[in-house]
């Protein structure tokens, strides 16, 4: 059995350690940020983490922050999430639509999995994907996607889970305008369908987080070459944390971004 495979959470080696490193994240996050809100939001994290998400703390508490962020610019559209696992983060997302006060009304979200582990990893992914990948790494289940929605009282009316592989799913979802799009999909292929189907919709000033940038080689070269091969310019990486980093869809005309 490979070190990859042991730290996974999948297995309850990687779920003790994931969860002891979420409790002392959180706990940073408190005495970096102590206010009533950082405390609601690291005992939302607490929670999720290991059963409902492979997400680190950071990258949760961003996409939180994002959504709220997209209310506050009265961004247009639905919040779409490639790669949900358990639905951890989809569950964040979906808390931090539902408080915020400065949302209209619910934003539809689009959960897009396979629901049977990641496919395998190909060149483009590097060494180290191809020699640790296992059959069923990060399967998901649609049971305890739910479970957490209602365990979060989140109503499942404004979401829709779509089970199967994204070359099959993404293109016939009736889904028109994107104001958040999280890609957690690993691998070049993966990553590469998500942009080639989805980037279009994402409307612009919205977001896009990409969740294993700095983790696997494929992910951060699927990015470079759809923006290259689509000569989209103005796109500023922000980083999270080790791995995770995000960005805001440029104006087509001024190449600019809104965030601050």
């Amino acid at each position: 059995m490979n070190l990859i495979k042991l730290l996974s959470t999948d297995f309850f080696t990687g779920q003790i350690l994931f969860s002891g490193k979420g409790l002392l994240d959180s706990l940073w996050f408190l005495v970096r940020n102590p206010r009533k809100k950082s405390l609601r939001l690291a005992a939302l994290t607490l929670q999720l983490i290991p059963r409902y998400t492979k997400v680190s703390v950071k990258r949760l508490i961003n996409l939180h922050r994002l959504v709220q962020k997209a209310n506050r610019l009265n961004l247009p559209g639905d919040i779409v999430e490639c790669g949900v696992w358990n639905g951890g983060s989809a569950a964040m997302m979906g808390v931090a639509d539902r408080d915020d006060e400065a949302s209209g009304k619910a934003r539809k979200l689009w959960l897009f999995d396979s629901f049977r582990g990641l496919p395998r990893p190909s060149n483009r992914d590097g060494k180290q994907a191809r020699e640790t990948y296992f059959q069923g790494w990060c399967h998901g289940e649609t049971g305890k996607v739910e479970r957490i929605f209602r365990r979060f009282r989140l109503s499942l009316q404004h979401v829709n889970i779509i089970p199967g592989w994204f070359d099959d799913t993404l293109g016939t979802a009736d889904l028109q305008t994107i104001a958040l799009l999280h890609i957690d999909a690993d691998w070049y292929a993966s990553v590469k369908v998500v942009l080639e189907t989805l980037y279009d919709k994402v409307v612009e000033g919205g977001f896009v987080v990409l969740d294993d940038y700095w983790r696997w080689p494929g992910c951060r070269e699927a990015v470079t070459d759809y923006l290259k091969e689509h000569q989209i310019q103005g796109v500023v990486l922000k980083q999270v944390d080790l791995h995770g980093v995000y960005f805001q869809k440029p104006h087509r005309c001024r190449g600019e971004t809104v965030d601050s």
